[in-house]
């Protein structure tokens, strides 16, 4: 991991103004690093939360597909206004002649109108059952809508989308649970992913700040042990990761207190996105403790 680190440190800082870096350190990490160790790649490059935030994010939707393409962005698209659980969403799948069509609206989108290439939809089938299908994000009866407010990641735009009889192929309809195997496991593959790239921005703000890697000997060492304990469990959390996410969490905030001005500021806002986290963290750990 520490040589992880060293090449991303010498690599210029990742702005949102230059996307088409961002997409070729992407699939340049790709090919080297697991999902998990090319969340910690490009986090250290990112030059705020925000694009730390679509670092982490990118790489878990690797986890949902793993044939998503690397020269592509992508986003995973579940919720909708005033709906509280995944059973309620008024996304529908139906059928139509040889093909399906995808009618219904999502209200945050990341990357939407302008960079994003393909999108991931939860919706309900005919059955009442929640599937997961993607689509280029271009595709016939797609448009941007309003996106439902959210008080971070700013420098990273994002819309609603619409879906107004949107054909959909056969192939292009995943064959899994859309509940049990992509909107319940993507809470946690997310919530992994985006607090390995955090670590790697707060620990690149903090050597801007005069920190040496050996000073931050503690920061690398819960990188790793957050990427082990994602290998040893890479569907879904466990008591040991609860434990170990809410840990890197208090690490961060100690080590926002050893970076610029600027940088804190930005930490401040953006971290109430990391808390989203947390009450879902809190749920589940109750669960597997009964």
């Amino acid at each position: 991991m520490l040589a992880v680190l060293q090449h991303a440190l010498l690599s210029p800082q990742l702005h949102f103004s230059d996307i088409q870096t961002f997409r070729q350190q992407f699939m340049l990490g790709s090919q080297h690093y697991s999902n998990a160790v090319n969340a910690v790649y490009l986090g250290a490059q990112s030059a705020t939360p925000g694009m730390a935030f679509l670092a982490g994010y990118q790489n878990a939707i690797r986890c949902l597909d793993v044939n998503c393409p690397s020269d592509e962005l992508a986003a995973f698209c579940v919720s909708e206004k005033g709906v509280k659980k995944p059973w309620d969403m008024a996304t529908q799948l139906s059928s139509q002649g040889a093909h399906k069509v995808l009618d219904g609206q999502k209200g945050y989108v990341m990357l939407m109108p302008n960079e994003l290439d393909r999108l991931y939809v939860v919706a309900k089938n005919e059955e009442g059952q929640l599937c997961c299908v993607y689509l280029p994000s271009n595709s016939l009866g797609v448009s941007a809508t309003e996106p439902l407010k959210a008080p971070f990641v700013e420098d990273i735009p994002h819309s609603g989308v619409s879906f107004d009889q949107v054909e959909i192929s056969p192939e292009k309809l995943l064959d899994i649970d859309g509940h049990q195997q992509a909107n319940k496991p993507f809470r946690y593959w997310e919530d992994v992913h985006v607090a390995l790239a955090m670590l790697g921005w707060v620990l690149r703000e903090q050597i801007e700040s005069g920190k040496s890697l050996q000073e931050l000997s503690g920061d690398i060492q819960m990188i790793e042990q957050l990427n082990e304990s994602f290998e040893e469990s890479p569907d879904y959390y466990t008591l040991g990761s609860i434990a170990l996410l809410d840990q890197c969490h208090e690490m961060m905030d100690v080590g926002s207190k050893n970076v610029s001005e600027s940088a804190q500021k930005l930490w401040m806002k953006d971290r109430l996105l990391l808390q989203m986290g947390q009450k879902i963290r809190h749920l589940v750990r109750a669960k597997l403790t009964r």
